[in-house]
């Protein structure tokens, strides 16, 4: 007969969790990278901005056109800013996604072990059984030939 564990189903159902508990923490990590794309993306505006401006009031410009620079830079800003909390939001909402999976995790693992140790219970016994059957093979062979 082959070996059959019993809690085979909740292992399945535990592997999906931890599966499931995974591609959500991959999905926040990867948000992290593009946040913080963004964020090098909007630094980089940024300077662009400042030395356009920069270079326009060496040239001279009109104070209407000074003004417009300025509040671009200043938008930028503000959106560097919520980036920014973003990120910081996003770090801590992956922190509490790797202890989620960590728990999945462990508590696949206590299930996989418990399948280990039921699976070399079940190969012993085996084991057991076929060298009884040899023994009783050689006892039997013995007494015929005596």
């Amino acid at each position: 007969m082959p070996f059959q564990f019993s809690l085979a189903a909740v292992l399945i159902y535990r592997e999906s969790l931890e599966h499931r508990e995974y591609i959500a923490l991959e999905q926040i990590q990867q948000e992290i990278t593009r946040t913080e794309a963004h964020i090098l993306q909007v630094e980089e505006w940024r300077a662009a901005t400042s030395q356009q401006r920069a270079a326009e009031l060496a040239r001279g410009v009109r104070s209407v056109q000074l003004q417009q620079a300025y509040e671009h830079e200043l938008a930028l800003e503000r959106y560097r800013d919520l980036q920014q909390d973003k990120l910081r939001e996003l770090k801590s909402r992956l922190q509490q996604q790797f202890k989620s999976y960590e728990v999945a995790r462990q508590k696949r693992r206590v299930l996989d072990e418990l399948r280990g140790h039921q699976f070399e219970a079940y190969t012993r016994g085996q084991a057991r059984r076929q060298q009884r059957l040899l023994d009783e093979l050689f006892l039997a062979r013995r007494r015929r030939s005596q």
